[in-house]
């Protein structure tokens, strides 16, 4: 087969990623990709569409070990060209960091990324031309290597790019508000990304009708996302109505991510004079406690979701159910070792501050008072 024959499979095989046979015959176009790259002339033929296609279409299994090796070389290919993005759309350029931002760790992807970021920045008096989804794809994709200072310039240009359209906001999709604030929440500092991100809290807060069809990746990437400006009146509103959605699907909280339920609790507790918000805490409590009393435990939380978890049920009003997952994370981080968590100084002054709330005779004392000693030290060396 030929490039755009690949290429076209794979994009037509990735509307069903779910599909075993799908996914299988993926992992056979991927192993082909890998097997050509290693040519003398690797993947120079592959034009700009293509590559966009495979890369887009890799994307929708990252998991298969494959699919990262086989977008590794066509990021390397891309990077190998003279042009390399000067040619390509818009649309593709968007596509492409979506793709890549499924392997954050993967050098080639980030490289490219880094590069597409600066291909925007000079694209600045042409952001007319990117689509909504186009920019909520690409602050969303910039997102995962928020360190890179062109990561960062040229998301700032896209928020003014979005408050310059705030007119058209009711025409973006809920996944696109929910990708560009999950963006925008990486660099609270800016007052750009800031201003775009409030006015997106205000258009979530007139669709609380249409919330409904929010995905729980999006509704924990909302939450997530405007509890970094917990102050703005624009924020709590939106995280009210998010609350509200959560409460109405809570005989499906057991459907969320581990990382969703970490959001959403780090989130909503950024709130606790808000009934929904408070409402909220103790019903994802009961359901870190649920999850708890599997064989597994919490072994399937990584040390990131665990440190939201604590952090957040620590300075929510000390609800029974709170107080009792507080526990139950407080005995995992324990039995993982707490320097594995590696809390900043503020994280570990806020836990002790919490801490200090509690009653002497609460049940689960004694492990609390020695996470206590823990992070006293962890404060003190760091």
């Amino acid at each position: 087969m030929n490039n755009l024959s690949l290429a076209g499979l794979i994009n037509g095989f990735s509307k069903w990623p779910e599909g075993s046979d799908f996914r299988q015959a993926a992992v056979a176009i991927a192993g082909e990709v890998i097997r050509r790259a290693g040519r003398p002339h690797q993947l120079s033929e592959f034009r700009q569409q293509g590559l966009v296609s495979l890369v887009n279409g890799f994307s929708k299994w990252p998991g298969e070990a494959v699919s990262r090796q086989a977008a590794a070389a066509l990021a390397l290919e891309i990077l190998r060209r003279p042009r390399r993005l000067a040619d390509f759309p818009q649309q593709g350029l968007a596509i492409l960091v979506n793709g890549f931002s499924k392997w954050p760790e993967e050098l080639p992807c980030g490289q490219v990324t880094v590069a597409v970021a600066t291909e925007v920045l000079g694209r600045a008096t042409r952001f007319h031309e990117f689509s909504e989804q186009d920019l909520a794809n690409l602050v969303n994709g910039f997102s995962k290597w928020p360190e890179e200072n062109a990561s960062r310039q040229a998301t700032v240009a896209i928020a003014s790019e979005l408050l310059r359209r705030t007119v058209q906001l009711p025409h973006y999709t809920q996944q696109g508000l929910a990708n560009l604030v999950n963006g925008f929440c990486k660099w609270p500092d800016d007052a750009t990304c800031r201003k775009a991100a409030v006015a997106i809290a205000g258009e979530v807060s007139c669709r609380a009708a249409q919330l409904p069809d929010l995905t729980q990746q999006g509704l924990s990437n909302l939450v997530n996302g405007f509890s970094k400006w917990p102050e703005e009146a624009a924020s709590r509103r939106a995280a009210v109505a998010l609350a509200c959605e959560v409460l109405r699907r809570a005989a499906l909280i057991c459907e969320f991510s581990q990382q969703g339920l970490a959001n959403l609790v780090s989130g909503f507790t950024n709130w606790p004079d808000e009934l929904p918000c408070g409402q909220v805490t103790v019903v994802l409590a009961d359901e870190v406690l649920r999850r708890a009393d599997r064989k597994t435990g919490l072994s399937d939380f990584t040390t990131q979701d665990l440190r939201g978890l604590l952090i957040g049920f620590n300075r929510s009003p000390p609800e029974s159910a709170a107080r009792q997952a507080t526990i139950t994370i407080v005995n995992e981080v324990l039995g993982r070792g707490i320097r594995l968590f590696n809390f900043t100084k503020l994280e570990a002054e806020n836990l002790l501050s919490g801490f200090s709330k509690w009653p002497q005779h609460a049940a689960g004392q004694g492990r609390v008072t020695e996470i206590i000693r823990e992070l006293q030290l962890a404060s003190e060396t760091a």
